[in-house]
């Protein structure tokens, strides 16, 4: 068995995020990261999702332009839809 490229290595461990997240096991400041700004998504689920993620901590408030609470919704929002669409795969 072969392991994944690196795209379709990215897109596992986003999925894996949100079930985290949306499992209540990471914290809103957790997900603030800039491993995530080059990463291509390819589902509406996925951009959705990275859209929320600011790039560090300190970004949150003015980078993303909501209260924290409108974005805490919104991002559970988008993980949930991430965690429940179908799983990733190979082209």
């Amino acid at each position: 068995m072969s392991l994944p490229d690196r795209d379709l290595a990215r897109r596992y461990a986003l999925r894996w995020l949100a079930t985290r997240f949306t499992a209540g096991e990471v914290e809103l400041a957790e997900l603030a990261s800039d491993d995530w700004w080059e990463m291509e998504a390819e589902t509406p689920e996925e951009q959705a999702f990275l859209a929320l993620l600011p790039p560090c901590t300190c970004c949150i408030d003015y980078t993303l332009g909501l209260d924290e609470t409108a974005w805490e919704a919104q991002l559970h929002a988008a993980a949930r839809a991430l965690a429940s669409h179908p799983a990733v795969g190979p082209h």
